[in-house]
Formats: structure tokens, sequence, C-alpha cells
């Protein structure tokens, strides 16, 4: 399993060294090279590439240790919480690219 990122989002960089270092050996984390930005995790699985909310899914099904960097909530809502993160994460790149000026989807 294999997660690309955008190596120049703050959130990006530090979800993946947060990968690497728990889950080092189940998810390999690259990052995308310098200029190539991605809109949206992308994780190939079995031969697939998934985007976004698909990708975060896989991730917790077949990793479901990813679920316990939210270890002080209860079970049921640690899978959620993966998903909250994510959501919350992309709102916070669309804001800073946004407000830095970089969004060419911003200008439209």
């Amino acid at each position: 399993m294999k997660l690309y990122f955008d190596s120049s989002c703050p959130l990006c960089r530090s979800f993946a060294k947060l990968l690497q270092k728990h889950l080092s050996g189940e998810v390999e984390t690259i990052p995308l090279p310098q200029g190539e930005q991605a809109q949206e995790f992308e994780l190939v699985f079995n031969g697939e590439t998934l985007r976004g909310k698909e990708a975060i899914d896989t991730l917790v099904k077949e990793v479901p240790r990813v679920k316990d960097f939210f270890w002080m909530l209860p079970d049921s809502y640690r899978g959620k919480a993966v998903h909250k993160t994510y959501a919350l994460g992309r709102l916070f790149r669309r804001l800073s690219k946004f407000f830095s000026g970089k969004c060419e989807e911003c200008k439209k």
C-alpha cells in the first residue's frame, strides 16, 4: 500500500510522518515531486489508485491501526474521527492556498 502526498503541505507531511512512525511496513508514504500538488491523498492499493474519501475509507479498513491515533475516543468513534480529521485537513489546505494566493481553483 502506497500513499502519495503533497510534500508542500505541512499537514500532509505531518500525517505522512505519523504513518511512517507508527505504521511503517504497512503503508509506504511517498512525497509527490516538488511542484506537483495533489488535490487529495492518493492511495495505491492492489494496483488501484484511490483518492480522497475512498482512499481514507480503504486506509481505515485495511490498516485499522490508523484509528489508534485517536486512542482517547471510544472505539466506535475512531473511524469517524479519521474521516473528520481528513475533511478538516482538506479545508485547511484550501484556506492556506487561498490566503497564500497559490490556489488556482480558488481564482476562478
